[in-house]
């Protein structure tokens, strides 16, 4: 086996998708692996890639710990028979630590400086550390990183190119599927992430919802990380997908992005959809990067945002040309094939 690649988040497979397209055509074997984790299944099987699905996600710090030893056991197992040449991913933690232990090596993709427990239990195992040119070196290093290679974007654009250079096409009759009156702007929302670096939190987007209600026509999609949210989004009479849909789709076709996250808004803001973001913690370099280039705004000041919205809704800008890291990382791949 050439490669080993390892997904452990829905967005991973946007973000992987052009360097697997890669390997097949350059006849590169891979072997694809991922987690039971929200709607990453679902995605693989939309891509029609062919993977393991080994372990799952916890949600409690207990079970965290406890699915990560039981995935580094079900990994190790498989990977100490396939023997890849390499291997690589994007803020995988269990990655790292089987593919230290079998001596293979560790092409990691970095875009959080601020996910400390992530970057302590992954950063000093890998050989080389892709990632963006806005992301904190200093934080990384002092988490243990080293032998750093930036690329000048955002991990967000390999999203969104997989799906504008039609591997898998944008869908334009996606407000047709989900029932979404097209003669009003429609608005998608994200909540804070059910993340260890951004626990505690208010959600202020219910507060949002309700202004936005009182001030303007338009259509409000929300995206849940969890069935309390739902249900409590349920009752404001918004949105709420009940199953795994095409988000990318959808922010192409929407007039306003509003996230308490960070993937969604970046590949809105990629898009050239207006977007705030009310990030509860510290911004996230290539958050501030797509600041600092008029792609995205961040408050959490609710009439502020209210107040934005009514200015630019529907404003599209159109996608920004920013570099996308897939062919870096086939060149790191390649060079490590080529030993």
């Amino acid at each position: 086996m050439d490669v080993w690649i390892d997904l452990t988040n829905a967005p991973h497979v946007h973000y992987f998708c052009q360097l697997i397209k890669k390997f097949e055509k350059e006849g590169i074997e891979y072997l694809l692996t991922y987690r039971d984790s929200k709607n990453l299944d679902k995605l693989v099987k939309i891509y029609n890639f062919v993977g393991k699905c080994i372990g799952k996600h916890g949600k409690t710090l207990k079970e965290k710990l406890i699915f990560y030893a039981e995935r580094v056991i079900g990994l190790s197992e498989l990977i100490s028979n396939v023997e890849p040449k390499v291997a690589i991913a994007k803020h995988s933690v269990e990655l790292p630590r089987v593919a230290f232990g079998l001596n293979i090596p560790i092409i990691f993709v970095v875009d959080n400086e601020y996910a400390e427990a992530q970057n302590r239990l992954t950063l000093p195992l890998a050989n080389e550390i892709i990632k963006p040119i806005a992301t904190d070196e200093k934080k990384l290093k002092d988490c243990g990183g080293r032998n750093f290679i930036s690329f000048d974007g955002t991990c967000e654009v390999a999203n969104v190119n997989s799906r504008l250079n039609g591997y898998y096409p944008i869908d334009n009759d996606i407000l047709k599927k989900l029932d979404i009156d097209n003669n009003r702007p429609t608005i998608v929302m994200r909540p804070c992430p059910n993340s260890s670096y951004c626990n505690g939190h208010k959600d202020i987007l219910p507060d949002i919802i309700k202004e936005l209600k009182k001030r303007i026509d338009c259509n409000i999609v929300v995206f849940p990380r969890d069935d309390y949210q739902r249900i409590n989004y349920e009752k404001l009479n918004v949105i709420v997908p009940k199953e795994a849909i095409d988000a990318l789709s959808l922010l192409y076709h929407s007039d306003f992005m509003i996230g308490a996250g960070g993937t969604m808004n970046r590949e809105s803001a990629i898009l050239g959809i207006p977007t705030i973001s009310c990030y509860p913690q510290e911004l996230l370099g290539v958050d501030k990067y797509l600041i600092e280039k008029g792609r995205m705004i961040h408050t959490i000041n609710i009439k502020e945002i209210i107040d934005y919205v009514e200015e630019n809704l529907g404003k599209k800008l159109g996608v920004i040309e920013l570099e996308d890291p897939t062919d870096l990382m086939f060149e790191k791949v390649c060079s490590y094939l080529k030993k």
